[in-house]
């Protein structure tokens, strides 16, 4: 099986949905401190089943969810997947028919994290042994992480031993082994528990077989009980069906006298419907009269209020036209008023216009005296001025007396002017005035005589109407007459009639209080073959309950309860007190045997039938033991002989890597600590060039490194890994051994089809690997990726 892509969604400082392809070859990882850089490493371990937070550098697994930053919300959910191709169908079992299978993880707030396998979700442990048994995982030696290195130089013996583990390829075995010695030793106390429970039922048993022999002897009596109880339930249906004999003999001779006082009843009923059908016309034809007299009386009292109306209209009308006649009169003296006063109005306009041609001279006049004023002065002026340049002061003074004289003249003829002025738009204001005066009484004129107009025709329309209401009230006692007559008629048939009524009533009353009293001694009748009928349902009921309870408590019927009591054969047959007696001596001597377990048999039979079972299953858990057993030795056997061959090979391969890296040296590997191979701890002895043999703790960071880079790779060679994540391993690295370090890889890829994932820094194993991804934060606390594949760079710039 190949990886090919990893997919992170929310993932850490992977905001958005990132692809990362893995392709053949070394693929390498780069960017400053604190880009993202081993998060790209910490999803693919997180996908393939990482528990611990804390490896994840989190305080708990919602740590990997993306936080947010100042400009974007954080998540509710992160998602990791991996797709893995498999063309040569490998892997497990039930993956092998598969081109693809993808795996993935996703966790959400508050709700844990969930695995998928192809799309259906899986537990945690299959997608762990998925990758178990691709000889990877998130604790797999070929994931080495930061500071991964030197925890494989500083583990324990027993710890190291799970890189040889990887390279024998029993990682998963192991898991199965754990999953067999579980289930063993469940098994294993699930057979002590049921050999504890089946002394304890065979001691139960032993009490309930005592318990049976009671619950017999009680059953014995209890039987011959029911006996006595079905002859007492025998002697009571006896008692009450002679009850029922009794009340349905009542019965028949009570219905015999409800015959008779029904044909009573039914002759008194036809009398009184036959004087009820005589007298019900005459009731209609007074209900007819008395309509017809409350008609006749609303009609007089309407010709009443009729006749009051037309009088109350004829005093209205009256008075209206009176007051017509006063507002036609008052509307005539406006008529008056307003011809008198447009033609005063006139007069004055006209004498107006008069004056005011009169003195369209003066003011003429006067205007050109101001105007001559004027210029004399404005000479007299110029004159002063061209006297003062002149400098002919005396002249000038005698010029200004002048003007002064000039001034007052000026003056006197511009008030005079003014006067004459005003004078005038006085009259022209007051000619405008008597213009609106004259067309406001043309209008009041106008309106007046319309007054009078539509009065007058009012005035005749009222007496027209008037004329008619005259005729009225002689109309109306024609027909008051006329009603009065047929209201006398009406009220005499009415009162004949309610005599014939009150009559038949009498006789009718007389008939319904014999039928009340034939009626009330039917009723008694009645009620005495009602009580009778009542009481013998009661007896029936009694009687049916009482075979109900026979049957619930006995299991008999009426047919065969004789048969199954003590009194079958007797020919004298006991008193019902007597039976009772005898029951209740019966069931004092049943309650001395006290408390007793009944179904003492049934639990008798259940528990030997639970012990035979119990001994079954006894059997079967034998067998699943042995099996489990066998297959625990069966799986150390093969582990065993799995891991010292693979101890073999990655000793040989260990020290060929280490002598490649050191350039020299020697190194073997030893198992330390116990004889089994499977608990035996590895221990990794080097001897660096121009050193003697000694333990790797003593050894400098940079050849500590090495010799753990040794041991990774000679596992590599021995069963790779279908994927290796190599996180800055270099950086106790010197150039010289970056340059081997860098060349070993390349050889491992053309050995092997294991696919290396290098986080670096240095810029060394970057320009030895076949492709690089740069993890950039081009937004503060955002990854993203960008790949440069150096291959194709290479062949473009050849």
């Amino acid at each position: 099986m190949e990886f090919k892509k990893i997919q992170l969604n929310g993932f850490k400082s992977f905001a958005d949905k990132t692809n990362f392809l893995i392709e053949n070859g070394l693929t390498g990882i780069v960017g400053p401190n604190g880009c993202g850089k081993s998060n790209i490493v910490e999803s693919l371990r997180w996908v393939m089943g990482e528990t611990s937070a804390k490896s994840m550098r989190g305080s708990g697994m919602e740590d990997v969810i993306f936080s947010g930053t100042s400009n974007k919300a954080s998540k509710n959910i992160a998602e990791v997947s991996v797709t893995v191709t498999n063309e040569k169908n490998e892997g497990p079992i039930q993956y092998r028919e598969l081109d693809e299978v993808n795996v993935r993880r996703k966790i959400e707030k508050d709700k844990g994290s969930k695995f998928y396998i192809n799309d259906k979700e899986v537990r945690a442990r299959d997608a762990q042994m998925f990758f178990a048994d691709l000889s990877t995982g998130a604790h797999s030696p070929s994931m080495i992480s930061q500071g991964r290195i030197g925890a494989i130089v500083t583990a324990k013996p027993a710890d190291r031993r799970a890189i040889l583990e990887e390279a024998a390829g029993i990682s998963g075995l192991h898991v199965r082994r754990h999953e067999a010695e579980l289930r063993l030793n469940a098994a294993e106390n699930n057979l002590k528990r049921a050999d504890e429970l089946r002394r304890q039922q065979e001691r139960q048993l032993v009490n309930l077989q005592k318990q049976a022999e009671e619950a017999a002897r009680y059953k014995n009596m209890s039987e011959e009980i029911k006996k006595i109880e079905a002859g007492l339930y025998y002697l009571k249906l006896l008692e009450i069906d002679k009850e029922i004999k009794i009340e349905n003999e009542i019965n028949v001779e009570a219905e015999t006298e409800v015959t008779d006082f029904n044909n009573k009843i039914a002759d008194l009923e036809n009398l009184i419907k036959t004087e009820t059908e005589k007298v019900t016309p005459l009731r209609e034809k007074n209900i007819e009269n008395l309509s017809k007299i409350q008609r006749l009386n609303l009609e007089l009292q309407s010709l009443d209020e009729e006749n009051t109306r037309i009088q109350d209209e004829i005093e209205n009308i009256k008075k209206t036209l009176q007051t017509f006649e006063e507002d036609i009169g008052r509307e005539k003296g406006i008529v008056i008023d307003a011809n008198s006063n447009e033609k005063r109005l006139k007069e004055e306009k006209n004498e107006l216009i008069e004056i005011d041609s009169k003195y369209y001279e003066t003011e003429k006049q006067s205007d050109n005296d101001l105007n001559t004023s004027k210029d004399k002065l404005q000479s007299e002026i110029e004159k002063v001025k061209e006297l003062i340049n002149s400098q002919k002061n005396q002249e000038a003074i005698s010029a200004l007396d002048n003007c002064k004289l000039l001034i007052e003249a000026y003056a006197g003829s511009y008030s005079k002017n003014e006067n004459i002025k005003k004078e005038s738009v006085k009259r022209n204001e007051r000619i405008k005035v008597i213009d609106t005066e004259i067309e406001s009484w043309k209008n009041l004129l106008s309106n007046s005589e319309k007054m009078v107009s539509q009065l007058t025709e009012r005035r005749s329309k009222l007496n027209d109407q008037l004329s008619k209401l005259d005729n009225q009230p002689k109309l109306q006692a024609e027909k008051k007459g006329q009603i009065t007559e047929g209201l006398r008629i009406s009220e005499e048939e009415k009162k004949e009639n309610e005599e014939i009524i009150n009559s038949t009533d009498e006789k009718i009353e007389n008939l319904r209080l014999q039928l009340n009293e034939i009626q009330e001694q039917s009723i008694q009748i009645r009620e005495r073959k009602a009580s009778s009928g009542a009481t013998v349902e009661g007896l029936k009921k009694r009687k049916n309950d009482l075979i109900d309870r026979i049957n619930s408590e006995l299991n008999l019927s009426e047919e065969n309860i004789l048969e199954n009591s003590n009194l079958f054969g007797v020919e004298e047959l006991p008193d019902a007190v007597n039976q009772e007696d005898l029951l209740d001596k019966k069931k004092q001597e049943r309650e001395k045997l006290g408390s007793v377990n009944l179904k003492a048999d049934e639990e008798t039979n259940k528990y030997e039938t639970e012990i035979k079972k119990m001994e079954s299953d006894r059997g079967d858990l034998v067998t699943a033991i042995l099996k489990l057993k066998e297959s625990i030795n069966e799986l150390n056997q093969k582990g065993r002989e799995r891991l010292i061959e693979a101890f073999d090979k990655v000793d040989r391969k260990f020290n060929e890597v280490y002598t490649k890296l050191f350039n020299g040296g020697s190194a073997k590997l030893e198992l330390v600590d116990a004889d089994d191979p499977l608990e035996a701890g590895l221990e990794m002895l080097v001897s660096p060039p121009g050193k003697r043999l000694q333990s790797i703790t003593l050894l400098s960071g940079g050849e500590q490194a090495l010799t753990a880079l040794s041991l990774i790779f000679a596992v590599f060679l021995t069963n790779p890994s279908p994927i290796c994540v190599l996180d800055e391993v270099d950086a106790p690295l010197d150039d010289a051994n970056v340059t081997r370090f860098c060349n070993l890889l390349d050889e491992l890829t053309k050995i092997t089809d294991t696919k290396f994932i290098i986080v670096t820094h240095h810029a060394l194993t970057m320009s030895k690997m076949n492709r690089l991804y740069g993890v950039t934060m081009p937004e503060k606390g955002i990854s993203q990726l960008v790949a440069v594949d150096l291959q194709k760079a290479e062949s473009m710039v050849a």
